[in-house]
């Protein structure tokens, strides 16, 4: 995580007992902010995860709202759990005789945002399986509204903070109705045109019996099959024209294994529009960029070099890094447009021919370029970052452009054990406080 996105992290959970602070007795102030803080989190990865376009074009596009999205989740779970072993009963309630009933559905809606947010970090749970368990953060999220609307608390009905989480509450139902709304999204029906395997994946192409919207080179697009509730899934356009979409897509989960295996001529699927913020420059008034692809991150640039046209405008450079020219779903593609396109330099180096990209390399290639100039990646983590960090030691200010594809954010058995080992700690050494504290009052 960036320094920015740390400060804008503590800034939030601060806000949150910064407003409700003021409101509440001294001894309800924390669990009273936890509280908050999980509702105001729930309520806005909510508004995020409904797509609206307004609010993905303030975030950067869609896999910015997604990655907000999910530190959202952690910051509900965590506020949620935190009131819930520290809150008390305060008051009578909005409705007196409703409030105790608030205070059992409280622990069911914690209880509920425990088990799906486990859910949603488990790798080993598979897609499907966890697109259809999220959707019922809706219904959680409606438990956890009941509670912090009707429980006997110490934040007065029509205050400052009460009256937000009221708002931002409404507002995250709409957002939950528009989610639901979106599986009636209109869609279009496409049929394979040709599909060719390459080493670990295939290069498709779509055809539709009409136009189709228009995309921007860089955006992505859903593809589902052709069958009722069928889920859809995302992935970078790499060309197409009024009538056509094409995309290279690697095996890298159940879905994408099965599609790559079994694709064929003449299979239907059902087809989104393209969106998302990712957008090289491919005008002739543009200024200098530097494109770094890493194996099938080559599509959104693939799309680029299909819509550019010859100039002896800023140059492109584009580094391509491939593992073998095998494994490449679109080398002739690239090549074809390198040597077409005068404006464009190209890199490609292979993993197997023992040409790896190195930050020696890569400063090389970074060094004579202009300080303003634009830096677009897709391809692996280790990847961004190499280029991130040599940019930035070589005292260039344009903008480094990236977008995030694994939009789950799932966490492998390694990751889990290392993640949960200081959690458990933390929990066994709070449950021995308790303990302890529990033993003095009792006078044993």
């Amino acid at each position: 995580m960036s320094p920015k996105t740390l400060i804008l992290a503590a800034t939030f959970v601060l806000a949150h007992f910064v407003l409700v602070g003021p409101f509440v007795p001294f001894a309800n102030f924390f669990p009273a902010s936890l509280g908050a803080l999980s509702m105001s989190s729930m309520a806005l990865s909510l508004i995020l995860a409904a797509r609206w376009r307004v609010v993905d074009r303030v975030m950067g596009g869609p896999d910015k709202s997604y990655g907000a999205h999910r530190w959202l989740g952690f910051f509900a779970l965590a506020g949620a759990l935190g009131h819930w072993a520290t809150a008390e009963t305060f008051g009578s309630g909005v409705v007196p005789l409703l409030a105790e009933s608030g205070e059992s559905v409280g622990w069911y809606a914690a209880m509920g945002l425990l088990l799906l947010t486990c859910a949603a970090m488990v790798r080993a749970i598979p897609y499907h399986l966890w697109k259809a368990s999220h959707m019922l953060m809706g219904p959680v999220f409606l438990l956890a509204a009941y509670h912090t609307f009707f429980v006997a608390s110490p934040l007065a009905v029509g205050v400052a903070p009460w009256t937000l989480m009221a708002v931002v509450s409404v507002v995250g139902l709409l957002a939950w109705g528009q989610t639901l709304l979106r599986k009636f999204e209109l869609t279009r029906l496409v049929t394979v045109e040709n599909a060719t395997p390459f080493e670990g994946g295939v290069d498709v192409t779509f055809r539709a019996d009409s136009s189709l919207p228009a995309f921007r080179p860089g955006q992505f697009a859903t593809i589902a099959h052709n069958r009722a509730r069928a889920e859809p899934h995302p992935f970078t356009i790499a060309g197409g024209n009024e009538t056509s979409r094409r995309f290279v897509i690697r095996a890298a989960g159940d879905w994408t294994d099965e599609f790559v295996n079994t694709v064929t001529a003449g299979d239907q699927f059902r087809l989104g529009r393209g969106v998302g913020r990712f957008l090289p420059q491919v005008r002739a008034k543009r200024t200098e960029q530097l494109w770094v692809a890493g194996g099938v991150g080559i599509t959104p640039f693939l799309a680029a070099l299909e819509r550019m046209e010859p100039d002896s405008s800023a140059r492109v450079s584009l580094i391509y890094c491939i593992r073998s020219r095998e494994s490449a779903g679109a080398m002739a593609d690239v090549e074809h447009h390198a040597a077409r396109l005068p404006q464009v330099d190209l890199y490609v180096l292979s993993d197997i021919e023992g040409d790896k990209l190195t930050p020696a390399r890569l400063t090389q290639i970074m060094r004579d370029m202009q300080a303003e100039s634009q830096v677009y990646l897709c391809g692996p983590e280790g990847l961004k970052l190499m280029v991130t960090t040599a940019w930035e030691m070589l005292g260039k200010t344009g903008r480094v452009h990236s977008e995030r594809f694994d939009f789950r954010g799932a966490y492998g058995l390694t990751d889990l054990i290392y993640i949960g080992r200081p959690a458990l700690e933390a929990a066994r050494n709070w449950m021995a406080g308790r303990r302890e504290m529990t033993d003095a009052a009792s006078g044993t």
